[in-house]
């Protein structure tokens, strides 16, 4: 289970970590433990927001760790709760009650303006040549500084701490999909394509790419996506428009490839690092909701590609929320390469790419996705590992944030969603995504239904 670090860091452990175990067999927990976001670390609550918020390391950074890196112990450590080690706080409480933490590694989507002075270094520059400080752009993979203070972090989490394992996790996509706006993420600016650092155009010359095509290239999608906007249809309608683009600018794919293996590579070296530490440590992967709407990143975030460096993958299969997610995602998708299309199509459509088969455009945000999309995602996780000793934790929602209007939680489609995972093959769930938003009865709709299925 997914937990911020403010109730771990302010509350009793014994009576928290009784209920969660009591509940609903809790044996594991994911802990936000470096992050610069406040709702990841549990301080955000009805919409309020802390002021002068910092973040950073909730656990106590030990510089001989980060040697390579522009960031300073004042950048990386977390001042919020008193400079309390929540790792070290909890990990002997937890072992009472047979719970394992794992550190959840988790990019931030936002910097916060108190760290952004050395921060703003590690992050990527758009087709533009402006840096950016939050989503859809976020840390460079290819960032030397960014490199080695990731797997500096991993290397003092599994050196100087008695954890189980650990997941790292990236709510990004590639620069393209971006430009499109084919994603959960509403809004997007098509003009904030990533990542033409200094270290991606040195990687892409290195790969034969020719940069300045491939910014060129950006530039007309950009250009693409801002008249499908303003409501100009193309004359040989979106759909062509979008595969001429891509025929006339073939280094557009060539770009995105390297993003999509850069961000891989960084996985491997994680992995690598984490066992070079102690082989007995989990390692694995949080994979963002936005895989299971897009045809496309899900082309590009094959998990057969992630088998060689993993001990589990977590796929993001939030049933509940995924209806006003989805909704989002087609509304966004019809201004690109979906324009040719209504909305009931354009559902119609990605349900027939994707092998859904859910409630119709008008009615999804109220109803969110069935139990069903829970067993088929995690089916094809389950599938697309095959022959690898990789297990299956899909993260299944319990009352993740909505929107108005939209569908929430009970105690029963929370039983039917876990129910299906394990239907689906999954070899354990991850409760998600952050046990200081889950109401009481929600988590004993999970764990009723663990124990109906001899989980627990």
């Amino acid at each position: 289970m997914p937990i911020g670090v403010a109730p771990l860091a302010q509350r009793e452990l014994d009576p928290m970590f009784d209920d969660m175990r009591t509940r609903a067999g809790v044996n594991t927990l994911f802990t936000f433990i470096y992050t610069h976001e406040p709702h990841r670390a549990g301080m955000v609550l009805e919409g309020s927001r802390p002021a002068n918020f910092h973040g950073g390391n909730y656990a106590r950074p030990h510089m001989q760790f980060y040697k390579d890196t522009p960031l300073t112990l004042a950048d990386m450590t977390a001042p919020e709760f008193g400079g309390v080690d929540v790792l070290e706080r909890i990990i002997p409480v937890a072992k009472k009650y047979g719970i394992r933490v794992f550190p959840f590694i988790l990019e931030d989507n936002q910097l916060p303006a108190a760290v952004r002075q050395n921060w703003e270094k590690l992050y990527e520059v758009d087709h533009h040549g402006r840096r950016t400080t939050g989503h859809p752009g976020g840390p460079c993979f290819n960032n030397p500084g960014y490199r080695n203070f990731t797997l500096g972090l991993v290397e003092d989490y599994a050196r100087s701490y008695g954890i189980g394992g650990m997941m790292w996790g990236s709510e990004r996509q590639s620069g393209f999909l971006n430009t499109l706006s084919v994603s959960q993420s509403s809004g997007m600016d098509p003009g904030k394509t990533t990542c033409f650092c200094e270290f991606c155009q040195k990687k892409g010359r290195d790969q034969g790419i020719d940069v300045e095509r491939a910014r060129q290239g950006f530039d007309a999608v950009e250009a693409f996506v801002r008249e499908s906007r303003a409501g100009q249809r193309p004359r040989d309608g979106y759909f062509t428009t979008f595969w001429r683009l891509l025929l006339k600018y073939p280094e557009v794919l060539a770009w995105e490839n390297l993003w999509v293996t850069s961000r891989h590579e960084l996985q491997a070296a994680i992995y690598r690092k984490v066992k070079s530490v102690n082989p007995d440590l989990q390692v694995g992967w949080h994979v963002w909701q936005n895989v299971t709407f897009s045809p496309f990143q899900r082309a590009e975030e094959n998990l057969s590609d992630l088998a060689g460096f993993s001990d589990f993958l977590r796929p993001a299969v939030y049933n509940n929320v995924a209806g006003g997610r989805f909704v989002t995602f087609v509304k966004d998708a019809r201004q690109s390469v979906f324009g040719d299309l209504s909305p009931e199509m354009t559902l119609e459509v990605l349900c027939q790419q994707l092998n859904y088969d859910e409630a119709p455009f008008d009615r999804l945000a109220a109803t969110g996705f069935s139990a069903n999309y829970v067993e088929r995602e995690t089916r094809r996780a389950v599938e697309s590992v095959a022959g690898h000793p990789v297990q299956i934790w899909p993260g299944v929602d319990i009352d993740v944030p909505v929107g108005a209007g939209e569908a929430h939680c009970k105690p029963e489609s929370v039983a039917q969603a876990v129910k299906a995972a394990f239907k689906g093959g999954a070899q354990g769930i991850i409760l998600s995504r952050n046990y200081t938003e889950m109401k009481p009865e929600n988590l004993s709709g999970a764990g009723n239904a663990l124990r109906e299925l001899g989980m627990i």
